[in-house]
């Protein structure tokens, strides 16, 4: 199916390949495979988005697999067909998962909803009819497979997702530079005095 010695690769093509039609799977995979630039990576992508039905994406922070691997993973959802049937691919961009992302991976404050998306995305999931009107700011969204398509079959969560950056205003040079120059006049005089102290 892909011409590739790339196990990241070879294991995604194995288990579609395995499937039985109408068979569902979830596999995880490093997010190169997301976004990689080879020819298997891409020809993999579009297989899945092609010939096949790919339901979701969902990106993973790095430190998920600490302490034996501190790569960034992602999850493909995907359905077999071998007919097509991806219309548009549901994105959720998972910040955490209820422990620490480094070595030590303790467990962190559950009352805290920040500190884990894994409730906050099994119950988008499970109501996926209602995330049709979410925005591209928010955790998860979809995406229309004519879009990816357009992209290179690009499935990582960043090509789509939209930041908001809050606007900084910063005060009129001339005023920073006059505040400075106050300053300065303050330590300097400052010094004098110390100066004069020490005499």
């Amino acid at each position: 199916m892909i011409k590739t010695k790339k196990t990241e690769l070879l294991f995604p093509t194995l288990m579609l390949k395995l499937l039985k039609l109408g068979g569902r799977c979830a596999v995880i995979v490093p997010d190169g495979v997301l976004f990689g630039s080879s020819n298997a990576h891409i020809k993999l992508r579009k297989m899945l988005v092609e010939e096949q039905k790919l339901e979701a994406v969902i990106s993973m922070p790095s430190g998920v697999f600490k302490p034996y691997a501190g790569v960034s993973t992602g999850i493909l959802i995907f359905t077999k067909t071998n007919s097509g049937g991806t219309d548009r691919v549901w994105f959720y961009d998972m910040l955490a998962d209820g422990y620490s992302l480094d070595d030590k991976r303790t467990k962190l404050d559950e009352n805290n909803h920040t500190n884990n998306n894994i409730p906050d995305l099994l119950n988008r999931w499970r109501n996926i009819d209602k995330e049709s009107d979410r925005k591209r700011t928010e955790q998860s969204f979809f995406v229309k497979k004519s879009e990816i398509a357009s992209n290179n079959y690009d499935l990582s969560v960043n090509r789509y997702k939209e930041i908001v950056y809050d606007e900084i205003h910063y005060e009129p040079p001339k005023k920073i530079l006059d505040e400075i120059i106050s300053l300065e006049s303050e330590i300097q005089k400052g010094l004098l005095e110390i100066n004069n102290m020490l005499q």
